[in-house]
């Protein structure tokens, strides 16, 4: 799993999200599974970013986060 600007699915530089075979994820699924990876729970993921435990809920509820947002969990999972 990554987060990547580096793929055909990435336009102006806004970050995707890729499962483990390369595949683009929606970013509901891909937050979540972003999430588990790192080990943190709804409310540990908001505060390393510095955003609020329900905005974290509605990005995986499907809402998209911010370009700021996949880059702070690309660099807590240290991939792109």
């Amino acid at each position: 799993m990554t987060i990547t600007t580096k793929h055909s699915s990435s336009s102006h530089g806004i970050p995707v999200i890729l499962d483990d075979d390369g595949s683009v994820m929606d970013y509901g699924p891909g937050v979540k599974a972003i999430r588990d990876m790192a080990g943190m729970t709804t409310q540990q993921l908001a505060d390393a970013i510095g955003v609020s435990r329900r905005t974290v809920e509605g990005w995986e509820s499907g809402r998209m986060p911010s370009v700021l947002a996949l880059r702070a969990m690309a660099a807590i999972v240290a991939c792109d």
